[in-house]
């Protein structure tokens, strides 16, 4: 990789796998915990537990990945806001 640009592409493609591979055993564990549940029953449904505490986990990578591009944007008006006041 020769440019920032590049390197920042490779970055950002990077944290979108990691997101895809974090959902991917989200989905698959919960699916266990809920299966376990069923065939094995209880008088508690427990699989609400990981399930909730999970999906704020989840959300908040989410959020991590996609709220990159609002960051950028705050960032480049600060930096524009600093050029016009110091020229």
């Amino acid at each position: 990789m020769n440019s920032l640009i590049e390197r920042e592409i490779y970055e950002q493609e990077k944290r979108k796998l990691g997101f895809q591979i974090h959902f991917i055993a989200f989905v698959a564990g919960i699916a266990v915990n809920w299966l376990i549940w069923l065939v094995w029953p209880s008088g508690h449904v427990w699989p609400i537990w990981p399930t909730l505490g999970w999906s704020v986990g989840i959300t908040a990578h989410y959020l991590g990945i996609h709220a990159s591009p609002w960051m950028q944007k705050r960032i480049a008006k600060r930096v524009q806001q600093h050029i016009k006041s110091n020229p």
